[in-house]
């Protein structure tokens, strides 16, 4: 799979929960989320930027993203799966049975039944 791809994924994944985590750190961790999720919105690369959240160089950083980004947590399994809405990235959302219709954490558009 394309790293950046990869990279796109697991930040839309766990975007909320890295919002939370980055809280707890410096300003300036909080400002590089943010360009972070500027550049993802703008579908340019975020894998560099990436790395320099997490301090790893590019390959630690491609190595990392494959167990999860740190400070968040597995998700939960659910009968209805949605996915990114301009296929950009190949995150899968599976809302509780009933739930809203989630959201792409990076643009906000509602995302697409599988």
């Amino acid at each position: 799979m394309d790293p950046e791809r990869s990279a796109l994924t697991e930040l839309c994944e766990e975007f909320d929960a890295l919002v939370t985590e980055a809280r707890q750190h410096s300003p300036q961790r909080q400002e590089l989320l943010a360009k972070i999720a500027v550049e993802a919105q703008a579908r340019r690369p975020v894998l560099d930027l990436l790395g320099q959240l997490l301090g790893t160089d590019r390959d630690t950083t491609v190595r990392t993203l494959s167990a999860g980004l740190p400070g968040t947590g597995p998700g939960n399994a659910r009968a209805e799966a949605f996915r990114c809405p301009d296929g950009a990235c190949d995150r899968t959302a599976v809302p509780p049975p009933a739930g809203a219709i989630p959201r792409c954490a990076v643009n906000g558009l509602p995302m697409e039944r599988r």
